[in-house]
C-alpha cells in the first residue's frame, strides 16, 4: 500500500488512518477550506501514491554546448529555470504542439 511514496508520505497517511471519524472529518473540512479535497485514508494514500507516480524522472543525456547555453539565455530571458524551459519543449514536441520549420 505504501510502495512508492517517501517516509513523509507515509508518516501522513499512517497519521491520517489513525484518526478517528469525527476528527478525520475536521481535517477533510480543513483541507477542503485550502482547497484540497480529500475523503478518507484510502483516498489521501492513493492520491500520494498517483503524485508518486507524476514525479519528474532524472535521465542523463549528452546535448551540445550550444544547445545548453542557449536554453539557458533562453529560459532567463523567460524567467524560468532551463530545465523547465527543456521539459516544455519536449512537451509541446510529443504533443504536435511544436513542429520543424518548413525550408
Amino acid at each position: 500500500m505504501y510502495e512508492g511514496l517517501t517516509k513523509r508520505e507515509i508518516a501522513i497517511v499512517k497519521r491520517h488512518e489513525a484518526m478517528t471519524k469525527r476528527k478525520m472529518d475536521a481535517e477533510d473540512r480543513r483541507a477542503e477550506k485550502r482547497g484540497f479535497v480529500v475523503h478518507g485514508p484510502m483516498k489521501l494514500s492513493e492520491g500520494l501514491a498517483a503524485l508518486k507516480e507524476k514525479r519528474k524522472k532524472m535521465v542523463s543525456m549528452r546535448l551540445d554546448p550550444e544547445n545548453i547555453e542557449g536554453m539557458k539565455k533562453r529560459a532567463k530571458a523567460e524567467g524560468i529555470p532551463y530545465q523547465t524551459l527543456i521539459n516544455s519543449v519536449l512537451h509541446m514536441f510529443l504533443n504536435g504542439e511544436l513542429v520543424r520549420k518548413a525550408v
